[in-house]
């Protein structure tokens, strides 16, 4: 009797480029947590014995480092005993039109592809389905709907089977998440990343606010739901080794509303100071968790070294016509020194496009922003009315006009026109904020306000998103180093080149986007040196590459030669490392 096998690719779906080409790195900088999540859901399954005699076998894949792999798939759906799915994770709005691309494809294979994520998840799924739901189901997708810890083994029994249901919805069925499986990071996706010690997780789910461009509140619900921190602080003990995972980005959308924040610090703090092991994380918060007894010194003593506030704007009437109650503008001054003072960098979200805001207006406030309210990094996002967010579903009753292109619908593309300005003028102003607001001397400021110790990670920061912003000339939370462009692979609608012709065209791209990485690191230098007061070439390559060549090396290469083939190669590209 042959032994049937499930192979379960999990995939996070990139997106397009604006010239329909994948939007893909040779190194990640952000991994995903649904990945990881989904990894380990699945791994937890095949360990229950609820799917009898089969054989499962987990094949992560994130699509912006990494090619699905195609060949391997087929090969296993010709083997017999051995099915196949492809499980599309995540997809975000944007990464819509690749899910369609892979849904027909694979679905040309005889491979069952399931589709899940905020999109699906944020949009009706029934007879009353948009166009690109309908066109998933169309395909023969299976759509997945909310989170799936408590039907997961229903899933993958039926996938076995051969029967996967065309909807599996999940949306009421949110679970507790104390008993359920923590995140599982794969090796073979975290290798591909600059910090392959710094993995993503969630704490905990939900968010108890109202924002109307939220979609959390639609998938996740306004009820928190927490972990179980000694779960937590288990695995992170378990994994804090030599060549280890010692750095997390909590990715709960608000860590101060959760329901065991100050166990879970407590957790945390008692593995570095009693065990001796330094753990560092970034977090996401709101505006009033300082007001919280001890939450920003605990933070700091558990390992927080950033914090990610969402501002989302310095106008009194977008806030309150986003039902942003919660943040109050006069604070927020107050708010930064405070979690500042405990040794914690403050990363400001901000939103451009509310009703009240003008290219003027916006200007003035990212100068306000930067020089009144001093956070250290700050991240700016277009508005853009997603599915299942209250913006979205009163967008749709209004009739407003919404670009029906979904690639475009990653906040940095204007996909609707703002009140106060044109869809052009609200791109130029995000531009311009980028611009303004990360200007040489605010950057200066900032690195000469730390002690040496944490200038490294701050420079670190500034020069990823110099790169991001204006070598590659995208958000930085979806790029990466080196940007590749796959000949192949390329959007419906879009001329597959030849091979001679694609090395032409990117030949030159290739040479820019390397000479952009040397001015950016030039540029890094001189910072450095002007933060310090003083030139030390020695100094500026331990900051960029000290901490990251113990954890991954430069661009994969790992211990002192990662370190030392790292500077290598940048004083070859830069020239040393002093200020002119």
């Amino acid at each position: 009797m042959t032994r049937r096998e499930l192979h379960v690719h999990l995939v996070r779906p990139t997106k397009f480029d604006d010239d329909g080409y994948l939007l893909r790195h040779v190194r990640g900088i952000l991994p995903s947590n649904t990945l990881a999540c989904l990894g380990g859901l699945v791994e937890a399954v095949a360990q229950s014995g609820v799917l009898g005699d089969v054989q499962v076998k987990v094949f992560p894949c994130d699509e912006s480092v990494a090619a699905i792999p195609e060949r391997q798939i087929r090969r296993a759906v010709r083997r017999a005993g051995v099915r196949v799915i492809l499980c599309l994770v995540g997809v975000q709005t944007s990464q819509v039109p690749r899910a369609l691309q892979l849904a027909e494809r694979y679905r040309d294979f005889g491979v069952p592809v399931l589709v899940g994520g905020f999109h699906v998840s944020g949009s009706p799924c029934g007879e009353d389905a948009p166009a690109e739901i309908a066109a998933l189901r169309a395909l023969g997708a299976t759509l997945v709907r909310g989170e799936v810890e408590n039907g997961l083994a229903a899933i993958l029994k039926d996938a076995a089977d051969g029967c996967l249901a065309p909807l599996y919805d999940h949306l009421a069925d949110l679970p507790a998440l104390e008993e359920s499986p923590l995140p599982a990071p794969d090796p073979r996706v975290m290798r591909r990343f600059v910090h392959s010690s710094f993995v993503t997780m969630d704490g905990s789910r939900g968010c108890p606010f109202s924002c109307s461009f939220c979609t959390i509140i639609h998938v996740q619900g306004r009820r928190m739901r927490a972990r179980d921190p000694r779960r937590i602080a288990e695995m992170v003990r378990g994994r804090h080794q030599p060549g280890g995972i010692d750095q997390y980005f909590f990715t709960d959308d608000d860590l101060a509303r959760s329901p065991r924040w100050r166990e879970l610090f407590e957790e945390l703090i008692r593995l570095r100071e009693e065990e001796g092991k330094p753990i560092r994380f970034l977090m996401q918060s709101d505006l009033l968790a300082h007001r919280q007894e001890d939450f920003v010194a605990l933070a700091r003593r558990a390992g927080c070294f950033q914090v990610f506030l969402g501002m989302e704007s310095l106008d009194a009437g977008n806030l309150a016509g986003a039902g942003k109650k919660q943040n109050r503008i006069e604070e927020y001054a107050a708010t930064v020194r405070r979690w500042q003072e405990a040794g914690i960098f403050v990363h400001a979200g901000y939103i451009i496009g509310f009703p009240h805001d003008t290219p003027a207006s916006v200007a003035a406030n990212v100068r306000k922003l930067r020089d009144e309210i001093g956070v250290d990094l700050a991240s700016f996002f277009l508005l853009t009315p997603l599915a299942g967010s209250a913006d979205h579903a009163a967008a749709r009753a209004e009739g407003v006009a919404i670009d029906p292109d979904l690639n475009r619908h990653d906040t940095f593309h204007a996909v609707v026109a703002p009140e106060r300005m044109s869809a052009p003028e609200a791109e130029g102003a995000y531009r311009a904020a980028w611009r303004d607001f990360y200007s040489f001397e605010h950057r200066r400021r900032r690195l000469a306000a730390w002690p040496e110790e944490q200038r490294a990670t701050l420079l670190q920061n500034y020069l990823w998103y110099m790169s991001a912003t204006r070598v590659d000339r995208f958000h930085p939370m979806m790029t990466g180093v080196a940007r590749l462009r796959p000949r192949r692979d390329r959007r419906p609608g879009f001329a597959v080149e030849g091979r001679m012709a694609h090395l032409v065209r990117r030949t030159p791209e290739v040479a820019r986007m390397l000479a952009g990485y040397a001015g950016e690191f030039r540029e890094a230098a001189k910072l450095w040196s002007a933060a310090r007061g003083a030139s030390d070439r020695t100094s500026f390559w331990h900051a960029l590459f000290g901490r990251a060549a113990r954890e991954s090396g430069f661009l994969g290469l790992s211990g002192k030669d990662g370190k030392a083939a790292g500077a290598r190669a940048m004083e070859r590209v830069c020239g040393p490392a002093t200020a002119e």
